[in-house]
């Protein structure tokens, strides 16, 4: 008994001195998150609205009234960028194939349509086809968006790297990815453009904020995204926003359609949502 009270007191010594250590340095803010506002980030362009990561639903996005455009991007075989969320063509056109394993021409003799998944009620008209990253960029030179690096390799964020500073887009992109060992060799090749976090520092600072140790979070990225729930774990909570808002990193909440959870997120101080439905989201804000 006398050990296990020994290493009670001890584990009991060594959390306080972690809780009164020093907060890590904070991020420097950015000209991205200039607005303090809670911005609309639209999923996939807004996927909801019309067929996903095309180039006509960022349009429709911005015209609705949208703040950010969210979207993914793959690599195909003659080292275009496209705008893409699965590494397939198959769930949103009338063809078929690896977008790694096609050419851009090859990719867009197909049309897009909603996703035969997620959306297999809805309908569009033929015409639209799987866009590059760079097209999006030029039809919409002043607009912002949260870009996510799907592939692991790192080949993307090289081309990525480029067509960014090509268009000196810096100030107007952040760019995420699940795989943290892609933002890290981003974040190598890139340093000047910034970047949310990977799966695995997401893991860490859930952690340490339910710890009551979020304030040790040393952070390399300037947002987070995460969903509200995740495999029934509450992801999204009070210590969580407030630990990433003591380390000035803002807090973006995925994917949220329904207009009473968006309203509950808003009142929690989340800095944004990510949503199908850019439209609702303008409603519940009033916009």
């Amino acid at each position: 008994m006398k050990i296990f009270a020994a290493i009670a007191v001890g584990l009991l010594l060594g959390y306080a001195l972690l809780a009164n250590l020093p907060a890590a340095e904070p991020v420097e803010d950015i000209a991205f998150y200039k607005s303090k506002a809670v911005q609309v980030i639209a999923h996939g362009n807004g996927r909801a609205l019309l067929p996903g990561n095309t180039l006509e639903a960022a349009v429709n996005a911005l015209e609705v009234g949208t703040d950010i455009l969210e979207l993914d991007i793959h690599l195909t075989a003659d080292d275009q960028l496209v705008v893409r969320h699965d590494d397939m063509i198959d769930t949103t056109t009338n063809g078929t194939g690896l977008i790694a394993e096609m050419t851009l021409a090859e990719i867009q003799q197909y049309d897009v349509g909603f996703h035969e998944v997620d959306f297999p009620q809805l309908s569009y008209p033929p015409g639209i086809v799987v866009p590059t990253l760079e097209s999006l960029f030029v039809r919409l030179p002043d607009s912002r968006f949260l870009i996510e690096l799907k592939p692991e390799a790192t080949a993307a964020a090289d081309h990525l790297c480029r067509l960014v500073n090509r268009y000196s887009l810096a100030d107007q992109v952040v760019i995420g990815s699940f795989h943290s060992s892609v933002l890290r060799y981003f974040r190598q090749i890139c340093p000047d453009v910034p970047t949310s976090l990977g799966q695995s520092e997401v893991v860490l600072l859930v952690i340490l904020s339910r710890l009551g140790l979020g304030h040790l979070f040393s952070s390399h990225g300037v947002s987070v995204q995460v969903p509200v729930v995740y495999a029934g774990f509450e992801i999204l909570t009070p210590a969580i926003v407030e630990a990433a808002h003591l380390l000035n990193m803002r807090v973006d909440a995925w994917t949220v359609n329904d207009p009473l959870l968006m309203q509950k997120l808003i009142d929690s101080r989340i800095d944004g949502i990510i949503t199908d439905r850019p439209d609702i989201m303008l409603s519940v804000l009033g916009r």
